[in-house]
């Protein structure tokens, strides 16, 4: 099981304060990236938690945080394991993630690799700066490029499009990356440190 798709998605007035946060950032043409930045508490965090809440999860993992991107070209995604760091420098997995999508083209496939996951001895680090200038490092696949990566994976486990019609809970403590189209992209995420299985039950 690598996702868990639902029906949650922000309201108008919450979607508007989230597109306004971000909306500087799309005058540029920008790669993928993991923005950080500390959402104050508004309309968009409350709706979030209290549909959370449904599933017993919360924001405390990591978090509020958006997958944003522009660029003028599609381009296929970096293959990769979901990390979180303490102060201390202690890496933890995020074994699940709750994606919203608010800004993008809903078709962009999500794909996995389930025989490369957390603890694997064949992971290399990979250290980013995000945009709000956080530094953050996550585990990659072998390889100078993201061809190199994709070769080295081989075929995928699964591959699901439309899978943020509007949001899903998507495993991310194995291999897996996104496909993005160019144009904005903005997509709400949330770490969560829980099973998928555990989350959405039998």
């Amino acid at each position: 099981m690598f996702y868990h798709q639902t029906d949650f998605k922000f309201s108008k007035q919450a979607k508007d304060w989230i597109v306004d946060q971000y909306a500087k950032q799309f005058r540029n043409e920008f790669f993928h990236d993991l923005n950080t930045f500390q959402w104050p508490e508004s309309i968009a965090t409350n709706e979030l938690r209290l549909f959370l809440k449904r599933y017993n999860c919360t924001t405390d993992y990591y978090g509020i945080s958006a997958f944003v991107s522009n660029s003028s070209d599609f381009f296929i995604g970096n293959p990769h394991i979901d990390l979180k760091f303490d102060r201390f420098g202690n890496s933890h997995r995020i074994q699940t993630r709750f994606n919203v999508l608010v800004q993008g083209t809903a078709q962009d496939e999500m794909i996995w690799w389930q025989d490369w996951h957390y603890g694997d001895s064949r992971l290399v680090d990979n250290t980013f700066k995000s945009l709000s200038g956080f530094s953050y490092t996550s585990k990659s696949i072998p390889g100078d490029t993201m061809k190199e990566r994709w070769q080295c994976l081989g075929t995928p486990t699964e591959i699901k499009s439309n899978l943020l019609v509007p949001s899903a809970f998507v495993k991310t403590d194995c291999a897996h990356t996104v496909s993005v189209s160019a144009g904005p992209r903005l997509i709400v995420t949330v770490a969560i440190d829980k099973p998928l299985h555990e989350i959405i039950g039998p």
